[in-house]
């Protein structure tokens, strides 16, 4: 068990897939370091927090929107987790939406 103010660590990140199409379900489970308070997800500018279901074990699962064509459809997952005095840490999943 790290001390609350130490540096949160993200050491897993699963998703059900990295190359969704549009109307799937898409699960996201993070297990990080025992300090870490929250998990938000972030894509294209939106953003969610993630259930946490045990110690540094945070899951989501969300249906994949639409598109528009014109969009891009490479798009960059930002995983970001915080301990309780607000340090983060982000990592990034690369997503291809069909």
């Amino acid at each position: 068990m790290l001390p609350p103010d130490a540096a949160p660590q993200i050491l897993y990140v699963q998703l059900s897939s990295t190359t969704p199409r549009a109307g799937d379900v898409l699960t996201v489970t993070v297990l990080t370091s025992s300090n870490v308070a929250s998990v938000e997800l972030r894509v294209g500018g939106y953003g969610s927090g993630m259930t946490k279901t045990d110690v540094g074990h945070f899951t989501m699962t969300s249906t994949v929107p639409r598109l528009p064509f014109f969009m891009s459809h490479n798009l960059n997952l930002q995983v970001i987790a915080r301990n309780t005095a607000g340090t983060a840490i982000e990592q990034d999943v690369a997503l291809q939406v069909h």
